[in-house]
């Protein structure tokens, strides 16, 4: 028998008993559906999460300090018994393989900072974070400016984060409305672009610093002053102050700390130290090995490698989910080839008799099912990507505002700015249709070879 010739019988079986074929078929669609949507979730979630990392900061820059009590091991921070943080252990950290950059910060948290500037330091800061870093390294290490440009050698300049100025409220104006609150602008999701102006452009603007003692807070005990030279877009994977604080040159601050203390810094402790790696493959090594060192670390790529677990176990628990209805379609398919041959009993017979292959016939009852899995996983394919491209829609808010074509491909592929929770790769696709022909396949193996092994004589009396 030809192919066409096989394949004209098993569309003529499955025609002659139409509700049979549909039960049989629908219970293929509901599990390719599920197991399609389930994965796609889990997929979504992972994409979610690789986003929110990446908006979080470079993902190839470890944080170290000196080891805590009672820090874990386990992707968020690593703890162990190195000493402090100083020159000795910057030039340790630059030796290791894989770092192409090491940035030790200094910063003045024990200390009342304020800062000031405007006619008559009309516009003041009352809380300042106050960091010190190797200027030199900067671009090194990726800082990236929005504005003006990086600090040159002179001591006396900084450079501010990104919302730098936004800390700043206006002494002439009212409580309430001395100040532009960035949070309130659209929740916490606002950034510089849907920000107003702030009240002072920071840029080279020259800022009064003012150190105040720990007993009075009304005693100035150091006061200088300083030049914004740029702002740095704000990256908290190397750390706060790129967002709202202003950073010097390590000399600048350490000068600074001895005009407050009165003594000069004999030895100096860093705070942290930043250490930047070629890429992102080398990032848990790299940090694996300062772990080693004794020294505690944090890394948005380690973060991300425990997220990316999680991610996987949800799949995995979501696609179960699906399965478990697959199982039925399973059941429901070898029970329809089953009676299916019951039923044609004879007819296998006269097509024996009739000098049919043996292949021939296993053929037929292997194709019926193989059909039965591919009608019913392109269906489920199709109806995933109806209910992935709902629940993208939902969740972009796209219903309240009307749909439009431009959201239903955004929702469907994506797009610069667009969160989905539910994502369908093509290969999830093809995945669904060929597992859903393969569990029909599997399925109908075994009423095959129970076909091709009834006797020709036997089949021909059989009513």
């Amino acid at each position: 028998m030809s192919f066409s010739d096989i394949w004209g019988m098993c569309v003529e079986n499955l025609k002659r008993r139409k509700g049979r074929t549909f039960l049989t078929v629908f219970g293929v669609f509901i599990g390719c559906t599920l197991i399609v949507v389930m994965i796609s979730i889990g997929i979504g979630i992972k994409e979610l999460q690789d986003k929110m990392l990446s908006e979080m900061g470079d993902l190839t820059v470890i944080q170290v300090s000196s080891p805590q009590v009672g820090m874990d091991n386990a992707g968020i921070g690593s703890s162990g018994q190195g000493g402090n943080l100083d020159d000795d252990t910057v030039e340790s950290f630059k030796k290791i393989p894989g770092v192409v950059a090491v940035m030790p910060q200094m910063s003045m948290d024990e200390y009342s900072v304020s800062l000031s500037t405007g006619i008559n330091d009309r516009y003041r800061c009352e809380w300042a974070t106050i960091v010190g870093i190797d200027m030199s390294a900067m671009e090194e290490m990726g800082y990236e400016i929005i504005m003006g440009d990086f600090p040159g050698p002179a001591i006396d300049e900084v450079i501010g984060g990104e919302y730098f100025a936004y800390s700043f409220t206006d002494t002439l104006m009212p409580e309430g409305r001395n100040m532009i609150d960035r949070w309130a602008v659209k929740g916490e999701a606002a950034n510089a672009a849907e920000l107003p102006d702030p009240l002072f452009d920071p840029v080279n603007s020259e800022i009064t610093l003012e150190v105040k003692s720990h007993e009075n807070e009304n005693e100035v005990v150091y006061k200088n002053k300083v030049k914004v030279k740029g702002l740095t877009k704000e990256d908290s994977g190397k750390g706060w102050e790129n967002a709202d604080g202003m950073m010097m040159s390590i000399d600048a601050l350490k000068d600074l700390i001895s005009k407050v203390k009165g003594d000069p810094l004999t030895k100096v402790n860093y705070t942290t130290i930043t250490v930047k790696t070629a890429d992102i493959k080398q990032v848990s090594r790299v940090e694996k090995a300062i772990s080693a060192m004794g020294y505690s670390t944090y890394s948005i790529q380690s973060m991300r490698a425990r997220m990316e677990k999680n991610a996987r176990q949800v799949q995995l628990m979501l696609g179960g989910l699906g399965a478990i209805s697959l199982i039925v379609a399973v059941i429901g398919i070898t029970n329809t080839m089953i009676m299916s041959i019951s039923e044609r009993t004879r007819e296998i017979g006269i097509m024996k008799a009739l000098g049919c292959f043996v292949r021939d016939i296993r053929a037929l009852f292997l194709i019926e099912a193989g059909t039965i899995g591919l009608i019913g996983g392109i269906a489920g394919c199709i109806v995933s990507l109806i209910i992935s491209m709902s629940i993208n829609l939902v969740t972009m808010g796209a219903l309240g505002e009307g749909i439009s074509g431009q959201s239903l491909i955004a929702a469907l592929i994506g797009g610069e700015g667009v969160s989905r929770v539910s994502v369908i790769p093509v290969g999830l696709i093809v995945f669904g249709i060929a597992f859903s022909v393969f569990v029909g396949l599997i399925c109908g193996y075994y009423p095959a070879n129970r076909a091709v092994k009834i006797p020709a004589l036997e089949a021909i009396k059989h009513n």
